[in-house]
């Protein structure tokens, strides 16, 4: 059987997502999809669910990147917005970026120093860094804050 032609494949969207929350172990990728996957099918049911084809390729700490259907990228992301718990722990989903490669998506995670520690940020918007986390609290920044350095 000959593989479709790159035409005739599906278009597909990457969302980042960045996962909050105090959890006693790292999250398993199996974890977010059936998290995503309830969330997703809840809201638009299993006709919903199945158009929108939702999967979790990369997790990462507290990062992951959602695949769907091109089109159905702010449902993914309404999606998101209604999840609370993961695994029984309270969670919050965050969407931080939207791309057509993974490769793009991931261009939204960024390292950054903060009093002479590494601290993962990301950027929000194309702007400088919005927010930060670092031993379980979350620090907010200002582009005032960051020109200071």
């Amino acid at each position: 059987m000959r593989p479709l032609p790159p035409t005739l494949r599906e278009n597909r969207r990457y969302v980042l997502v960045k996962i909050a929350g105090e959890f006693t172990a790292p999250l398993t990728q199996k974890e977010i999809y059936f998290t995503i996957s309830e969330a997703v099918t809840s809201l638009f049911g299993d006709v919903g669910s199945a158009a929108i084809h939702v999967a979790v390729i990369w997790s990462e700490e507290e990062h992951a990147i959602v695949r769907c259907s091109r089109g159905s990228e702010q449902k993914v992301i309404a999606a998101l917005a209604v999840i609370t718990k993961v695994s029984g722990a309270l969670a919050v989903f965050h969407s931080v970026a939207v791309s057509g490669t993974v490769h793009g998506a991931k261009k939204h995670l960024h390292p950054t120093t903060w009093d002479d520690e590494v601290i993962p940020g990301y950027r929000c918007s194309g702007k400088k860094v919005d927010s930060l986390t670092g031993s379980n609290t979350q620090r907010y920044l200002t582009r005032d804050d960051i020109i200071k350095e």
